[in-house]
């Protein structure tokens, strides 16, 4: 069953500086994107560091070994997670991977569990499309 992740997304694929991403509990996780990756693992928004709330992330205390030097040129991500009860992952690339476009330097987070206006960023399978769908920023 095809997933049409870019017929679900309620954001363009191309990113833009003034969308605001939000966790389900309202925290603010980013302001602008630069794009979505749609890879082998599903569909990812892709945002420059500038772009990310990092007052509003955590890099969890059992990944934090990641970010020693032994492991430094070994992990192909760090991962940090939101102050607040939706534990968002954001995922920033270290490294580049087989199965999808993730640039070094740069932090992504799944569509599935951001929000912009208060609507999730993706519709769930099995919704259908409305051709009239406007973008929510």
């Amino acid at each position: 069953m095809a997933k049409n992740y870019e017929d679900r997304l309620r954001i363009p694929l191309k990113g833009n500086d003034n969308t605001l991403f939000e966790t389900s509990t309202g925290l603010e996780v980013a302001t602008g994107y630069t794009r979505v990756v749609i890879g082998g693992r599903g569909p990812y928004i892709e945002f420059s560091p500038e772009q990310i709330m990092l007052v509003n992330l955590h890099i969890p205390e059992d990944k934090r070994f990641k970010l020693r030097p032994y492991w430094r040129g070994k992990v192909h991500y760090v991962e940090w997670r939101s102050n607040d009860e939706a534990h968002v992952k954001v995922y920033e690339q270290k490294r580049t991977v087989d199965y999808a476009d993730y640039r070094v330097g740069m932090l992504y987070a799944s569509p599935f569990d951001l929000f912009v206006d208060g609507e999730p960023v993706i519709t769930k399978l099995g919704k259908k499309k409305n051709e009239d769908v406007q973008y929510l920023f």
